[in-house]
């Protein structure tokens, strides 16, 4: 019989940190796992540290790719190695909490018809957690109140059907778990969790740490908000809908003029700004409060 849950760990020159991420999943609560490791054709100790790891405990397996895949696809072949019901990444320099993965899996199991269920990164002032919206209160949450899918990998567990339902990732970059979660929320109810059930490690080797990804992430950001937003399947209303892409547009604008002073990068600013294709008075609203209707 399968098991309940397929966590997986990508991996990509982590060998100093993925023997502290499989012990963290190791002491789950919640046991009912298989632990698929797959290494992206590392340059460093990563392949060896992950067999040992298989090694000593038969709910891992170890697999290594002939040639890099990048971030996303290797995620996609781990995926495809799997056989639970439900979808959990721990990135290989992350580590779950003991209570992590019981808290999510539980979440899921309560509410099916849910396909998502995120560790929400703010403290929830109007009810407790978990918090159950549907599409459309989803949205309007995230594009017209405080944000509540901004979540990595690591704080995420989904479903194996739903995940293939909606054709899996696209070809959104460092994006790709942004773009999979507005799409999963645009279809399924999402529920949203306390956070503080992973430990996500800050060090120089990320994606986001490196000099690119400042404009990666703006550029792809907005791209992807306003594509999602002017999708047929969007759940929110006209008038929502052009409430929503103002927002959008002016707090690129208010991160545009962040880069060019605070930032001192005009050169890059000025180059997304081009690419965004905001006009004058689009980008003078950045200097004001947000619009309100």
């Amino acid at each position: 019989m399968p098991p309940s849950v397929s966590i997986l760990v990508t991996v990509y020159n982590r060998a100093a940190f993925v023997g502290e991420t499989v012990k963290s999943i190791l002491q789950s609560s919640y046991q009912d796992f298989e632990v698929i490791l797959v290494d992206d054709a590392s340059s460093d100790d990563s392949w060896e540290v992950i067999q040992l790891l298989a090694e000593a405990d038969t709910r891992i397996s170890a697999h290594r790719n002939e040639s890099n895949l990048g971030d996303y696809p290797n995620r996609g072949k781990a995926i495809s190695l799997s056989k639970g019901e439900f979808i959990k990444f721990v990135d290989a320099d992350d580590m779950i909490y003991p209570h992590g993965l019981e808290v999510m899996v539980r979440a899921l199991e309560a509410n099916q018809e849910a396909a998502l269920a995120l560790s929400h990164s703010a403290i929830e002032d109007d009810s407790p957690y978990p918090i159950l919206l549907d599409p459309k209160e989803a949205y309007r949450k995230h594009f017209l109140g405080q944000g509540c899918l901004n979540c990595g990998p690591s704080g995420a567990i989904f479903r194996r059907e739903a995940f293939n339902e909606i054709g899996g990732f696209r070809d959104w970059g460092v994006l790709n778990d942004s773009d999979l979660w507005l799409r999963f929320a645009s279809q399924w109810p999402v529920v949203l969790l306390p956070p503080a059930l992973v430990w996500w490690r800050r060090h120089d080797g990320q994606e986001f740490a490196k000099g690119w990804a400042t404009g990666a992430y703006l550029e792809k950001g907005f791209e992807l908000q306003i594509e999602t937003l002017a999708a047929p399947d969007c759940p929110l209303s006209k008038e929502e809908r052009r409430l929503a892409i103002s927002r959008v547009q002016q707090h690129h604008a208010r991160r545009l003029i962040a880069l060019a002073t605070k930032g001192r990068k005009p050169g890059a600013a000025i180059r997304l700004l081009r690419k965004s294709g905001l006009n004058v008075s689009e980008i003078l609203r950045g200097f004001r409060p947000y619009d309100q209707g």
